[in-house]
């Protein structure tokens, strides 16, 4: 038998612009933030003041996809080690690449497709993803069939950071993932860690028994629903670059001192993180996969609400958030530029 998702002939990406795909972090009456297991169905489109998002899985970014997946793959072939796999967590990374590349054969057929044809040597897949030229045939299980591990595979397609949890010992446990747009962390300190030791951290998160809220969830997800959370911050970098990992620390660590410094508070970036949770059909292995977002705090002020209510909730912040988020003692400051009359609007 052959199932083929997606038309063989390919259409670009319509240009929508990045504030108009922008997922805003916050609902429209928040007025303070707190950690909490906020999460949500997936695949529920939500508006927002610019534009609308959250239609699909996997967000391309648009006409931003090819150069987000370039730096992807630019990472990947300069840093093998931004992908971890401990033992016993190969077949859920097939489950997982075959997961996501029918979700997106079904999300993107203009320039995605995936044929499925059972032979004798197993279940063999074709896929085609025309907007980075990938033709490949691979049978599920056969490492050999692939130029590189699943993981790294679907990493070289998709531009979410790939996690995957398995319990152990009573506790889940974050055992495999590929992760080149991390947030001052890094994939190969915290492989293997427990979701408290990973959580460990953030201010109040595990007294106020955030993560014990969370485990459960993950622990009870239903695998024929997909979920989805928000997370976000000020970037430690003052533009789009998403790699802000420990390991390029030397490439980044100077960034906010040189921006506060020159008060340059325009370049200063939103970094908004979607975050989707599936337990995968074939192994119940559980994803908690991140899509990260940038805009910079001039984007935000051409878009009154969000200007208004990004300073109200930032400057609300309890101090021990904020110093975790990394703007205590430059929030006020950032808040004022963004708040002030612009003065190129001025007549």
């Amino acid at each position: 038998m052959t199932v083929t998702t997606g038309p063989a002939t390919a259409r670009p990406f319509p240009t929508r612009g990045h504030t108009a795909r922008l997922p805003w972090p916050f609902p429209d009456d928040l007025t303070a933030f707190r950690y909490s297991v906020n999460v949500e169905p997936a695949r529920v489109v939500r508006r927002t003041a610019a534009g609308e998002w959250g239609a699909h899985l996997v967000d391309l970014g648009g006409e931003e996809y090819g150069a987000i997946m370039a730096e992807r793959r630019r990472i990947l072939a300069a840093d093998p080690t931004r992908v971890r796999v401990m033992p016993g967590m190969g077949p859920a990374c097939w489950d997982l690449l075959v997961y996501y590349l029918r979700d997106l054969a079904a999300s993107y057929p203009h320039v995605m497709e995936l044929e499925e044809t059972t032979v004798p040597a197993g279940d063999r897949f074709h896929w085609r993803n025309h907007a980075l030229g990938t033709d490949q045939v691979f049978v599920l299980g056969d490492a050999a069939s692939l130029p590189c591990d699943p993981l790294t595979f679907l990493g070289r397609e998709v531009p979410d950071d790939l996690l995957l949890v398995k319990e152990r010992d009573g506790r889940l446990h974050f055992d495999a993932g590929l992760v080149t747009f991390a947030a001052a962390w890094s994939v190969s300190f915290d492989v293997g860690m427990s979701m408290d030791e990973i959580h460990q951290p953030v201010p109040g998160l595990t007294r106020d028994g955030v993560t014990a809220r969370a485990e459960h969830f993950l622990r009870r997800l239903p695998a024929d629903q997909v979920y989805r959370r928000i997370n976000w911050t000020l970037s430690a970098s003052g533009s789009r670059k998403l790699d802000v990992s420990l390991e390029e620390l030397p490439a980044w660590g100077t960034d906010i001192p040189a921006l506060v410094r020159d008060e340059d508070w325009g370049r200063l970036q939103l970094r908004i993180e979607v975050e989707h949770f599936v337990r995968l059909p074939m192994t119940g292995a559980v994803t908690f996969n991140i899509r990260t977002h940038m805009t910079s705090l001039e984007e935000v002020r051409q878009v009154p609400a969000w200007r208004d209510q990004l300073a109200r909730v930032v400057l609300e912040l309890p101090d021990d958030v904020a110093a975790y988020k990394g703007f205590l003692d430059y929030r006020e400051p950032a808040m004022a530029w963004l708040t002030a009359p612009d003065p190129r609007s001025a007549t």
